[in-house]
């Protein structure tokens, strides 16, 4: 097996682990919305727009649009920065915990199951993501 075919594979199965990475950490975060509102009937609610004061329910549609975007923004991250720095991997963990802190539930007007539910949506999302993507980085380049 040549030296290109070798690469070839590696990068097959890079892209099939990082794939699965990806799925596992949005489905995660689905199923705790899953788990917590259709199935214990939490009700949960966000704002109808940003600063505003009017809530709606959170519905499922949402979450799984959220989650694969964040997954998959994750993932095109990392690969631009493997491909531009040999610190890519470093940088892409900073930039991806720095995500998770601005993207936990602070603002005003969730109540304490709203925001404990989705810190942990947010939370492990994130950590599948962040430590299931940095074992199938490229290191040392």
């Amino acid at each position: 097996m040549t030296v290109a075919e070798q690469s070839a594979g590696t990068g097959t199965r890079r892209v099939a682990a990082r794939a699965l990475v990806a799925t596992g950490a949005a489905l995660a975060a689905i199923l705790v919305y899953v788990i917590a509102d259709p199935v214990l009937g939490l009700d949960l609610t966000v704002p109808e727009a940003p600063g505003s004061s009017a809530r709606v329910s959170l519905e499922i549609g949402p979450v799984v649009i959220t989650a694969v975007l964040a997954v998959l923004a994750g993932w095109g991250l990392l690969a631009l920065l493997e491909r531009i720095t040999a610190k890519g991997l470093t940088i892409w963990t900073v930039i991806a915990l720095v995500v998770l802190a601005v993207s936990l539930p602070y603002m005003p007007g969730f109540t304490v199951t709203e925001r404990i539910t989705l810190a942990v949506m947010h939370v492990l999302l994130a950590a599948i993501l962040i430590l299931g993507m940095r074992r199938t980085a490229t290191r040392g380049r």
